[in-house]
C-alpha cells in the first residue's frame, strides 16, 4: 500500500490526496516520522485541511511530541471550529501532559458538538477518577452507558469506581453486567474475583479467577491469584500447583516465585523455599523482599547468624534506611558474640 501511494506522488507531487493517503498508510504501519513528512508536504500544497491537521496533530501525539501536536490540532479547530473529534483528541494530548483542567475542557467541549461522544464520557470520568471526584466519574459514566449500554468496558470501569466508593453490590452488579456483554474478557473476570478476593471471600475469588483462565490459560496473572486465595486458606500444596502453572507460561515471573517460596516456607520447607527466593535473586538481584525472607530462614530457623549477616548487608547496601534489617544485623552479631559490630550497626540507628 506505501509503495503504491508512493509511486502516485512521485507522478504527481501536488497530488494532496496521494500524500495524505501515503501518510495514513505510515501512521498505520506506526512510521510516525514518514507519516509527519507527509502530512506536511500536503499542507504545503493546502493548509487549509483541517483532517491533516488533526491527523498530523496524531501522528506528533504518538512521537509523544505533545507541544507540536496541540499547535496542530488548534488549527484544525480554527479551520472547524465544530469539530468534536479534533476537541477530543486536543483534550488527550492535554491529558497526556497531565493538563486535566484544559483537557476536562476540551471533552466537554468535543460533547457540546457530539452529545453522544461516549468515549469523551469515558476519558472525562478517569480524569474525575484520578481526581477522586467519584460523584461526578459516576455520572459521566452512566451517560456513557446510557448512550451506549452494551459496551462492557464502560460497566466494568464504573464496577471499578463503585469499589472505590466501597459501594460493594453495586459493584458486582456491573461487573457482571461487564461479563454478560463480553463473556471471554479474562480481564473482567479477574477483576471481579479481585473484589472478593480483598473481602477474603476467596472460594468465590477462586471461581471467578478460574473462569478468567479458561478464557484465557496465558493469563498468568489469573494463576497468581488462585494460587494467593489457596495460601490464605492455609491451602499451600495446592496453592504450589498453580503457581508452577504460571511459572510453565513465564519462567522468569519474579512475583510466582516468590509467592511460591512463601508458600513452601510455610509448609516448613525451608530448602525449597531459599531455592525460589534465589530464582527471585537471579531475575532481580536487588529482590529486597526475596532476600528478606532468605535472610529471615537463616536467622530465624536455621540460626545461621552468619549466612544471616551476609543477605541483610545486602540489603541495606540496596536501602540503607530499612531500619527493620539493620536491627536484626545486630542482632545477629551479638549472637555471634560480635559486640563492638553490633555497636556499628547499632550507632545507624540514632
Amino acid at each position: 500500500m506505501i509503495e503504491r501511494y508512493r509511486e502516485s506522488v512521485e507522478q504527481d507531487p501536488n497530488d494532496v490526496d496521494g500524500w495524505i493517503n501515503l501518510g495514513d498508510a505510515y501512521y498505520n504501519s506506526n512510521e510516525f516520522d514518514e507519516a509527519i513528512r507527509s502530512y506536511k508536504t500536503a499542507i504545503e500544497i493546502n493548509p487549509y485541511f483541517a483532517e491533516v491537521w488533526n491527523n498530523l496533530g496524531l501522528a506528533y501525539s504518538m512521537k509523544g511530541d505533545y507541544n507540536n501536536a496541540i499547535k496542530c490540532y488548534e488549527r484544525a479547530i480554527e479551520l472547524e471550529p465544530e469539530d468534536s473529534i479534533v476537541y477530543f483528541n486536543l483534550g488527550f494530548a492535554y491529558e497526556d501532559k497531565n493538563d486535566l483542567e484544559k483537557a476536562l475542557a476540551c471533552y466537554e467541549k468535543a460533547l457540546e458538538y457530539d452529545p453522544s461522544y461516549t468515549d469523551a464520557w469515558n476519558n472525562m470520568a478517569l480524569i474525575y477518577c484520578d481526581l477522586k471526584d467519584y460523584d461526578k466519574a459516576i455520572y459521566c459514566y452512566k451517560k456513557a452507558i446510557n448512550i451506549n449500554p452494551d459496551d462492557p468496558t464502560l460497566h466494568s470501569n464504573l464496577a471499578a469506581i463503585y469499589l472505590a466508593e466501597n459501594e460493594i453490590e453495586k459493584a458486582i452488579e456491573y461487573y457482571k453486567k461487564a461479563t454478560e456483554l463480553d463473556p471471554k474478557n479474562p480481564e473482567i473476570w479477574c477483576d471481579l474475583g479481585n473484589l472478593f478476593y480483598d473481602r477474603g471471600n476467596f472460594d468465590e475469588a477462586i471461581k471467578y479467577y478460574t473462569i478468567a483462565t479458561k478464557q484465557d490459560p496465558y493469563f498468568v496473572e489469573a494463576w497468581n491469584n488462585i494460587g494467593l486465595a489457596l495460601a490464605n486458606m492455609g491451602k499451600y500444596e495446592e496453592s504450589i500447583k498453580y503457581y508452577q502453572k504460571g511459572l510453565k507460561i513465564d519462567p522468569n515471573d519474579i512475583i510466582l516465585h516468590e509467592n511460591m517460596g512463601f508458600s513452601y516456607q510455610n509448609l516448613e520447607k525451608y530448602d525449597l523455599a531459599m531455592k525460589c527466593y534465589e530464582k527471585c535473586l537471579e531475575i532481580n538481584p536487588n529482590s529486597v523482599n526475596s532476600l528478606k525472607r532468605i535472610g529471615y530462614i537463616y536467622c530465624e530457623i536455621k540460626n545461621d547468624y552468619k549466612n544471616a549477616i551476609k543477605i541483610y548487608k545486602r540489603v541495606i547496601k540496596i536501602n540503607p534506611m530499612d531500619y527493620d534489617s539493620i536491627e536484626i544485623l545486630i542482632y545477629c552479631h551479638e549472637k555471634l558474640g560480635l559486640f563492638d559490630e553490633a555497636q556499628k550497626y547499632e550507632n545507624l540507628l540514632k
